[in-house]
């Protein structure tokens, strides 16, 4: 949504726009806001009174940059996935390709270690958001798929380059990545101290590699 045009010179600004805020500014804090709540009470138990609230803002406020609550779970999941790309694509002067795209996979579960909130989000939308008529069913089907397609694709790219057995079954044993993702994710938000996700889930990688690599 656009910015409102700037106030008149004189004219009182609102309580849901503090004094030297930007509106990228604004939706970022509301964004980050609603991550933390969703994950802590879910997608239907959160009120957007309490998130304009722990965002500093009035209903409003809100509202004017977010109209929906859905809006504002699909900006929320985008932004996960957005710092999730910019994070892996910093660790390396070019594109992933290859066994490099499962290595990212692998960095990706470590940081999900330090990031229960946006974990415990997750794993309470996908929950949820089978649902066909769930404000997230849309994402998530489309979050599954592209890491399926990434993963299978980079099998494929390691065949054609040597380094993969050209036989790879890269599409399933893509699907199976990401199920094992997913259910490790359970499993430590169960047991933090007792489930390491991303030495188990490296261990798996450097099995496949073993017996599907070059």
């Amino acid at each position: 949504m656009d910015p409102a045009p700037p106030a008149a010179a004189g004219r009182r600004r609102g309580r849901g726009r503090p004094p030297g805020t930007g509106s990228g500014q604004t939706r970022e804090r509301i964004v980050e806001a609603a991550a933390e709540l969703f994950a802590e009470r879910g997608f239907h138990a959160t009120a957007m009174t309490s998130i304009a609230e722990a965002a500093g803002l009035s209903q409003t406020g809100l509202l004017h940059h977010f109209p929906a609550k859905e809006e504002l779970l699909a900006a929320v999941l985008e932004q996960r996935d957005l710092r999730d790309l910019q994070t892996l694509a910093a660790r390396r002067d070019h594109p992933p390709r290859g066994w490099e795209v499962w290595d990212d996979m692998v960095t990706l579960v470590a940081l999900n270690g330090g990031r229960e909130g946006l974990v415990r989000l997750f794993t309470s939308l996908a929950g949820e958001a089978v649902d066909p008529g769930h404000p997230g069913h849309d994402w998530l089907r489309a979050h599954h798929r592209s890491a399926v397609d990434s993963l299978a694709k980079a099998l494929h790219e390691a065949a054609l380059d040597g380094s993969a057995d050209p036989a790879v079954p890269a599409e399933q044993l893509a699907r199976q990545a990401v199920a094992l993702m997913d259910g490790l994710q359970v499993q430590w938000l169960m047991d933090p101290d007792g489930v390491d996700m991303a030495a188990d889930f490296g261990a798996w990688v450097e099995t496949l590699r073993h017996r599907w690599g070059r």
